[in-house]
């Protein structure tokens, strides 16, 4: 597979998502400065509204693009909502817009990192006792602290994982956090 190939935009919340999903995303399929960054400036307001709020004006212009390898890479954190729920209200954005719903093909990544992007973070850096019902945001900043954690630290995880450790660590992580199983089959659609 070739690498740094495509070029696009990263729709997201905060810093902490832009830390973690550009360097995954710089790593194997986009190259430094191939990817746009829109995120809510200044943390004004609720990052989720905002991502919500742009999502459709992204997807069309994704989409006009589509001949020239472009993608759109969504992340919004599932919080209360979880993974259905944050993938209900974004299918309801784009069916109110009236557009087609994505098609397997389309490169249209959605992360809905659950409870949040740190949740992630944590279980890729070794702390295997989060899951999706509450919010690790402390606990990772603790982590961060005593250098037990980073977006660097997550990432460089997250390919060994991939890679290394397919059976007893990916089941473990399919149960206790499903939302990061299906990051990881998101992910799949930057391939094709």
């Amino acid at each position: 597979m070739a690498r740094h190939r495509l070029r696009g935009v990263l729709l997201c919340e905060d810093v902490e998502h832009e830390r973690f999903f550009r360097r995954l995303l710089e790593r194997r399929w986009f190259g430094k400065g191939k990817l746009r960054i829109e995120r809510i400036p200044d943390r004004r307001g609720a990052g989720d509204a905002f991502v919500l709020k742009r999502f459709v004006r992204e997807l069309k212009f994704a989409r006009s693009k589509r001949q020239e390898n472009y993608a759109l890479v969504v992340a919004i954190d599932g919080d209360r909502h979880k993974l259905k729920g944050r993938m209900q209200q974004l299918d309801e954005e784009v069916e109110k817009a009236r557009l087609a719903t994505r098609t397997k093909d389309e490169k249209v990544t959605i992360f809905v990192p659950t409870w949040s992007v740190e949740t992630w973070e944590l279980w890729l850096c070794g702390d295997r006792t989060v899951d999706e019902d509450r919010d690790f945001e402390k606990r990772f900043r603790t982590w961060t602290r005593q250098g037990k954690a980073s977006a660097k630290q997550a990432v460089e995880a997250w390919f060994q994982l991939s890679s290394s450790h397919p059976s007893n660590d990916r089941g473990t992580e399919k149960d206790r956090l499903p939302s990061l199983a299906a990051g990881r089959e998101e992910v799949r659609r930057l391939d094709g």
